[in-house]
């Protein structure tokens, strides 16, 4: 399981590199461009670096503290789910004030943008899958076998492929607006987002606090 634990951290370690990069692009050009979807999803993003700097963290404390492993896991994916919970709901709050509030969105600029911290995403997704083990730690007994999640790698695993989502929508909303003229559809798909990554984020939740107690 340590080694197991040590090629999870240094995925986990490339991926907080490569988020971060496309972080900074998203917020700035999102400020730029008064792209509340682009905004959102930078800001998202910075969620994400946050959440995984605590995986990266756990894993190190996993190597060092074995016996306290599985707890110290359960827990990452706690701290994890919460901090994706609050994330969407800030999303929620700021997309409903560009609704009362609207702004000029230079859509072909956020458009840009946006479609390379979307192929950011997709980088991330490849560097964090794999075999069924990085998810799980696989356990014998009685010639059966049964699988134990990982939520602390799996939190960090969802938040990657919910950025992925949101961008997709993201992109879409920009390019409806841009070519048809419906611009509201930019908070619209952030509220949307962020109402999926609150389910998300609640299941995690309760698959970490059964491990817990």
């Amino acid at each position: 399981m340590n080694e197991l634990t040590k090629e999870l951290k240094i995925k986990t370690g490339w991926v907080i590199f490569v988020t971060a990069i496309a972080m900074v692009l998203e917020i700035v050009y999102g400020i730029i461009t008064n792209s509340m979807a682009l905004t959102g999803d930078g800001i998202h993003m910075g969620a994400h670096i946050l959440i995984l700097t605590i995986t990266y963290c756990i894993f190190s404390f996993e190597m060092k503290f074995k016996e306290k492993a599985e707890r110290l896991n359960a827990l990452g994916g706690y701290t994890s789910a919460l901090f994706l919970g609050l994330t969407s709901l800030w999303l929620i709050y700021e997309s409903v004030m560009r609704i009362i509030e609207p702004e000029t969105i230079a859509f072909k600029e956020a458009i840009l943008v946006l479609t390379f911290g979307l192929l950011i995403n997709l980088i991330c997704i490849f560097i964090m899958r794999g075999k069924h083990d990085y998810l799980c730690k696989m356990h014998h007994h009685h010639e059966t076998q049964h699988c134990e999640e990982n939520l602390n790698y799996k939190a960090a695993y969802v938040h990657i492929v919910a950025d992925l989502l949101t961008a997709i929508l993201a992109v879409v909303a920009l390019l409806v607006g841009k070519f048809f003229g419906y611009w509201i559809l930019d908070p619209v798909v952030g509220i949307l987002s962020a109402v999926i990554i609150l389910h998300w984020a609640y299941v995690l939740i309760k698959s970490a606090i059964k491990m817990l107690i």
